[in-house]
C-alpha cells in the first residue's frame, strides 16, 4: 500500500514528513510513540519498585536480564508466527496483552503492593510479547509505504520513539512520586490500549500471494523456522551483516551502558553531566534518524551502512580519549546520529530486499542474535572498568566497534547489497 496522492492543486511533499499523509503510517507512529513513552514511565516505576523491596543490585539484574530471556528463547518462533499469521491482528493481540498485564499489575500493586516476583513475571510477559511486536512491525512496514518512502518513515518511527522514551523516563519519576505507582502502571496499560486502537484501524496488505497447498502438508512452525535460517545462510551479504552486527552490539554496549560511570570517572561531572551525556546521544539519534531518506543512503545500503557504522567506532575511540565534557558530549552526539543512521539504512535496506515472506523471520533471526550480545557485552564491560578503568574499556568497545565493519567493506557482495539481486532461494 502506498501513500495517498496529495489534494489538487498542492505542490508533492518532499520532506521526511510526506509519509504522514499515509493514514495506516500515521496510526502506527501514533502507537509506536505512544507505547515507547508508556513503557519508558512502566520501566522507571518498575525499576523502583523492584529495588526499594529488595535493595538488591542482583533483582536489578535478574530484571534486566528477564528482558531479554523471551528473545532468545522464543524469537525463532515469533519469526515464523509473524510469517505465517495476519500481522496487523497479531500486533495488536500483542498490544492487548501488553496492556492487560500492565493493567492487572496495576490493580495487583494496588490491593496487595509490590511483589518482586510478581513485578518479574509480569515483565517477562510483556517482553515475550515485544518479542513479536517489533519484528512484525519492521515486516509489515513495506506493506504500509512505498520502497522510496521507507527510509522516512523507518527514520520517524525510530526517531519519534526515542524521543518518547527519553521523555517518558523522567515522567515516570514524576508520576510516581506525585500520583504513585499503580496510577504509573496504569498509564502505561493505557498506551498500549492506544497503539492497539491505533493497529486496529489500520489496513495492511496481505503481501505477495502463497501458492495454496494442502492444510495436510502445511510446513510445521519448526520447518517453518528452518527455513528462515537456510534462507539468511543462503544470502552472504545478510548473513555477514548479521553476524558483524552481532559482534558491534557486544562493544556497544560495553559503551553506552556504562555511560553514567564515564560521565563520573572520566569526566568528573555529576549527575547533571550524566544527563547531558544522555540527552546528547538521544538527540543525535534523533537526528541521525532522518538522515537516510534526505541522503538516499538505502539505494546503496551495503556500502553506507560499514562506513556510517565504522563512524560510531572511530567517535567511541574518541570519548576513550577526551576528558572534556564539551568535546564528550560532541562525539556522543556524533555516535548517536552515526549510529541511528546507519540502523535505518539497514532496516531500510533489508525491506526493501528480502521476500515478504522471510521478512519476519530474518527480522526476529536478527533480533535475537543482536540481543544475546547485549548482556555479555555488559558484563564483559563491568569486569574492564573493574580493573583497567572505564577509558581503556571504552577505547576497546571503539576499537572494537569499528573493526566489526572492516570485512563488510572488503566484501564484494555486502558493497554490492541493495543493487544487486539477492541470491535465489528455494526452501528445503
Amino acid at each position: 500500500m502506498t501513500s495517498e496522492p496529495p489534494l489538487p492543486g498542492r505542490p508533492e511533499p518532499t520532506g521526511p514528513g510526506r509519509v504522514f499523509r499515509n493514514r495506516n503510517f500515521t496510526r502506527l507512529w501514533i502507537g509506536s510513540v505512544t507505547s515507547a513513552a508508556g513503557a519508558a514511565i512502566g520501566s522507571i516505576i518498575i525499576v523502583w519498585l523492584v529495588y526499594s523491596a529488595t535493595h538488591s543490585a542482583i533483582a536489578i539484574s535478574v530484571l534486566g536480564i528477564v528482558q531479554f530471556l523471551p528473545t532468545l528463547g522464543f524469537g525463532l518462533l515469533a519469526g515464523a508466527l509473524i510469517d505465517r499469521l495476519d500481522r496487523r491482528r497479531l500486533m495488536m493481540t500483542c498490544d492487548i496483552a501488553r496492556a492487560i498485564t500492565f493493567g492487572g499489575l496495576a490493580v495487583y500493586v494496588l490491593v496487595y503492593g509490590a511483589n518482586t516476583v510478581t513485578l518479574i513475571a509480569a515483565v517477562f510477559v510483556v517482553a515475550t510479547f515485544s518479542t513479536i511486536f517489533r519484528p512484525a512491525t519492521n515486516a509489515s512496514i513495506p506493506r504500509i509505504l512505498a520502497p522510496g518512502e521507507l527510509a522516512d518513515g523507518n527514520g520517524l518511527l525510530q526517531g519519534g520513539s526515542m524521543i518518547a522514551q527519553f521523555v517518558g523516563s523522567p515522567m515516570g519519576g514524576l508520576v510516581l512520586f506525585a500520583v504513585g505507582a499503580s496510577i504509573g502502571l496504569a498509564i502505561n496499560a493505557l498506551t498500549f490500549a492506544v497503539s492497539g486502537t491505533m493497529i486496529f484501524l489500520m489496513v495492511i496488505g496481505p503481501g505477495l500471494p502463497r501458492a495454496p497447498a494442502p492444510e495436510a502438508r502445511r510446513p510445521s512452525l519448526f520447518r517453518e523456522v528452518g527455513d528462515g535460517l537456510r534462507y539468511i545462510l543462503s544470502q552472504r551479504a545478510l548473513l555477514w551483516i548479521t553476524l558483524t552486527a552481532m559482534g558491534a552490539n557486544f562493544f556497544l554496549s560495553m559503551c553506552f551502558g556504562f555511560t553514567v560511570v564515564y560521565a563520573v570517572d572520566a569526566l568528573h561531572q555529576g549527575v547533571a553531566g550524566y544527563s547531558i551525556l544522555v540527552a546528547a546521544n538521544t538527540g543525535g539519534f534523533a537526528i541521525g534518524a532522518i538522515l537516510p531518506g534526505r541522503l538516499h543512503l538505502d539505494r546503496r545500503p551495503g556500502l553506507w551502512v560499514p562506513i556510517i557504522w565504522g563512524i560510531t567506532g572511530f567517535c567511541i575511540v574518541g570519548l576513550a580519549a577526551v576528558r572534556s565534557l564539551e568535546l564528550a558530549v560532541l562525539l556522543t552526539v556524533a555516535a548517536g546520529l552515526t549510529l541511528s543512521t546507519g540502523n535505518t539504512t539497514w532496516l531500510s535496506g533489508v525491506q526493501r530486499s528480502v521476500p515478504d515472506e522471510y521478512m519476519g523471520r530474518f527480522f526476529a533471526t536478527d533480533e535475537a542474535g543482536s540481543f544475546a550480545m547485549i548482556p555479555a557485552g555488559l558484563a564483559i564491560g563491568g569486569v574492564l572498568v573493574v580493573f583497567y578503568g572505564i577509558g581503556w574499556m571504552y577505547l576497546l568497545a571503539g576499537v572494537g566497534a569499528l573493526a566489526m565493519e572492516l570485512p563488510l567493506l572488503l566484501s564484494r557482495s555486502v558493497r554490492s547489497w541493495g543493487v544487486a539481486e539477492l541470491e535465489p532461494f528455494s526452501p528445503g
